[in-house]
């Protein structure tokens, strides 16, 4: 065996066990990845800017263009998920086909944006949820102190006191264990659907002319000359002919979302016939939340007008759970709208503390991150260390995004489309730098010879560049311009590589050598 200069021998490292349990099933894996693409929070995003900001944009091709670019991603994880169903997701697909380096910048990259991105949705669960129910409910029954709670919660102390709060709820259950989340999740799931299911409805029989009395009536707007005065004045981009580009470029709000369908990937370990679910469960996943996006813009376009929504939108900030329920004469039917709606504001977050947790835990149990955060606890399987960190990192990072407006809700996706694109070459390798792991895998589809799986990944890889051109490019994503996020994107991306090469040093000084523990696919 090999010796240091201090005559020290170097042991290998020996990973052991995590003690996960396989908890989730496949309603809750489904669910999973469709609460981390979010239908709400999609339509939130799509009505409220995709609408208004981007002229010229067909919104339905949009929509198929930011599914075709998806897609193939998703197929690349579900791909490696079955052929190798572990926690930590890409960290371990890369570390064990590439290079563990890579791995590590891949996987890092999204565990750091994970951690500033947790302040984004739990402050949309404030600004998103609660606040719209409390403000237009109180406005309508002339409830003041509802009034005053809703303004509150729209104020960056309200947001970050109340998101605190969903933050440390969710912790908490994470911590009981995933037995207890799921069951929390599908309910808060099927709560969320009826409140679209209302929206639908409502807009399916309802007429454009009984919309517009009814939201003057309980908002003041009027319709027509009035309303486009307001929102030129507001910003609200006036259309033009088609425009292909810009058509692309809207496709950002639905990207945001949809991109995490593969959310399941990161729980790998804990995921039930994983080899058959995780296959179908995240392009499944994809179908089901753009499907539900084209109905409400079909039906949003029948009632509202896009046009019109964009413009109410940028007039009103009201976000489109709340327009359609101002625009219904039954306050009964708006509270219903507004109080369902409300377990759909915030459901990135889960996803985001969950698979940060699990991507730490995959570091720790090879030897690259303090061994605390790989415990284990022995009743309720579930790495308590790191979700506490994960849990406080998001509490910072929501004081960051409530405080500091240079922190724009898309500034970091360029950054998890670098890491994606690490992930996607993985895939296009690993037939050849695996063979025997691919040839074992449930994955080992040929096309004239040439696996499903490199097909796959060079497809991804060439909609992850039109990708990061659109964000790169598109004005709302806080990047064209702007050479401090462009430098963080990168720099963020870049500190992994620093992290792998600092965790290796200092294993090596304690006479460990991880380098071998790359060299298998890690134990569950």
């Amino acid at each position: 065996m090999a010796e240091m200069t201090s005559a020290q021998p170097v042991r290998h490292f020996e990973r052991q066990a995590t003690g996960l349990v396989r908890a989730a099933g496949t309603w809750d894996v489904l669910v999973y990845n469709m609460n981390f693409v979010s239908i709400g929070l999609m339509a939130v995003l799509v009505f409220l800017f995709a609408t208004a900001f981007y002229p010229g944009a067909n919104l339905y091709l949009m929509v198929f263009l930011t599914f075709a670019c998806v897609i193939p991603t998703s197929l690349v994880f579900a791909f490696f998920a079955a052929a190798m169903p572990r926690s930590g997701a890409d960290y371990v697909y890369v570390s064990r086909t590439l290079h563990p380096a890579l791995g590590m910048m891949s996987s890092w990259n999204n565990t750091a944006w994970w951690f500033m991105y947790g302040g984004v949705p739990s402050a949309f669960f404030a600004y998103y949820g609660v606040a719209p129910f409390f403000s237009v409910v109180g406005e309508r029954t002339s409830t003041h102190w509802m009034v005053s709670f809703g303004a509150w919660c729209d104020k960056p102390i309200g947001a970050f006191v109340v998101g605190t709060i969903l933050i440390a709820a969710l912790v908490a259950a994470f911590i009981v264990g995933l037995h207890f989340f799921f069951r929390i999740q599908n309910v808060l799931f099927a709560i969320g659907m009826i409140s679209i299911a209302l929206v639908v409805i409502t807009w399916l029989v309802q007429s454009s002319g009984a919309f517009q009395h009814n939201f003057t009536a309980h908002t003041g707007q009027a319709f027509g000359p009035a309303l486009d005065k307001a929102a030129g004045k507001a910003g609200y981009a006036e259309d033009g002919p088609f425009s292909l580009k810009w058509t692309f470029l809207a496709g950002t709000w639905v990207y945001i979302n949809l991109v995490f369908n593969q959310s399941s990937s990161y729980i790998g370990g804990e995921v039930r016939r994983a080899s058959r679910l995780q296959l179908w469960s995240m392009p499944a996943a994809a179908v089901v939340t753009t499907s539900v996006l084209l109905i409400l813009l079909a039906l949003g376009d029948k009632v509202v007008g896009l046009h019109a929504f964009g413009k109410l939108s940028t007039v009103t900030l009201l976000p489109f759970q709340a327009i359609a329920a101002q625009g219904v004469s039954s306050t009964v039917l708006a509270a219903f709208i507004l109080v369902l709606f409300i377990p759909f504001s915030y459901t990135w977050l889960p996803g985001q503390i969950l698979n940060a947790s699990r991507n730490f835990l995959a570091y720790s149990v090879d030897g690259l991150a303090p061994k605390k955060l790989s415990e284990v606890h022995p009743r309720f399987h579930t790495p308590i260390y790191s979700l506490l960190l994960v849990g406080v990192g998001s509490v910072g990072a929501l004081w960051l995004f409530t405080h500091w407006s240079a922190f724009a809700a898309l500034v970091g996706i360029f950054g998890f489309i670098l890491g994606f694109s690490i992930v996607s070459v993985a895939a296009i390798a690993f037939p050849y730098r695996l063979p025997d792991v691919f040839e074992s895998s449930p994955v080992r589809w040929r096309v004239r010879g040439i696996p499903v799986m490199s097909i796959v990944g060079a497809l991804s890889l060439v909609a992850l560049g039109f990708e990061a051109w659109a964000f790169w490019t598109d004005p709302s994503a806080g990047i064209e311009g702007k050479l401090s996020t462009k430098i963080l994107n990168f720099a963020i991306f870049g500190s992994g590589l620093v992290i792998y090469v600092v965790a290796k040093a200092i294993q090596r000084s304690r006479g460990v050598d991880v380098s071998q523990r790359f060299k298998e696919i890690p134990v569950e």
